[in-house]
């Protein structure tokens, strides 16, 4: 639907920008469906994790350096590092079903890659007022002071996940609240402005981290050890 503008996204230097536009909609097309069929999910996971991992090597950590003092940019980076992580996880939750899968060393880095970028978003809370002002719906009393008890959520949960305590009571809260925040914060959005890509985009980057979390509580066991780590 935006093809044109998704050009614009790929670096200068790479030939048939149009090409890759599409390219890049039938690989995320692809890999949503095979996340719901069994025998796939594995693959999907880890070919998708790939492609995110090249985002942020190839097209947002170049933007982060020219425009290192810009709050979006660096949110951004954390999004496509958040994603690659959560379909890493994904694909390490899915192999554990198996009793003869290879495993993948570098699927480890999932788990590390999620909890970081949850930190740093807990971290934007405090020092990106404009996202601070933002959060919670314009009726909801008390804003800043969300924004702060959201911030530190993240920060904790996702230091707890990268460190390995408690890990499955953390994944598990920060599935709740992401999945709040897109109820409450980013439905209504997209009910606004149903026109405009802006809100639907971040709305379902909350709902597929949230999905991140949860594949990761799932994963692990109820003592907290994670099974992922090894």
């Amino acid at each position: 639907m935006y093809a044109n503008f998704v050009a614009t996204l790929v670096p200068a230097w790479m030939p048939g920008r149009l090409f890759w536009a599409y390219f890049v909609g039938v690989a995320f097309v692809a890999a949503a469906i095979g996340a719901v069929v069994p025998t796939m999910t594995r693959p999907a996971g880890i070919l998708l994790g790939i492609l995110f991992f090249l985002f942020v090597v190839t097209l947002h950590i170049p933007r982060i350096a020219v425009h290192s003092p810009d709050g979006n940019e660096w949110t951004s980076g954390f999004v496509a590092l958040a994603m690659c992580g959560g379909t890493w996880i994904l694909a390490s939750a899915t192999s554990l079903e198996g009793e003869h899968e290879t495993a993948v060393p570098f699927l480890r880095l999932g788990r590390y890659f999620f909890a970081l970028a949850i930190v740093a978003f807990g971290i934007q809370h405090f020092v990106n007022q404009r996202l601070t002002i933002r959060v919670g719906p314009p009726w909801f009393p008390g804003r800043p002071l969300w924004a702060y008890f959201t911030g530190s959520a993240l920060i904790v949960t996702g230091a707890a996940i990268f460190l390995g305590q408690k890990s499955r009571l953390a994944a598990t809260l920060l599935g709740t609240i992401l999945f709040l925040f897109f109820l409450f914060v980013h439905i209504p959005r997209i009910l606004v402005n149903l026109h405009d890509p802006g809100p639907w985009t971040s709305g379902f980057e909350i709902l597929a981290m949230c999905g991140g979390a949860l594949a990761l509580a799932t994963a692990l066991p109820r003592d907290s050890k994670s099974v992922l780590s090894h």
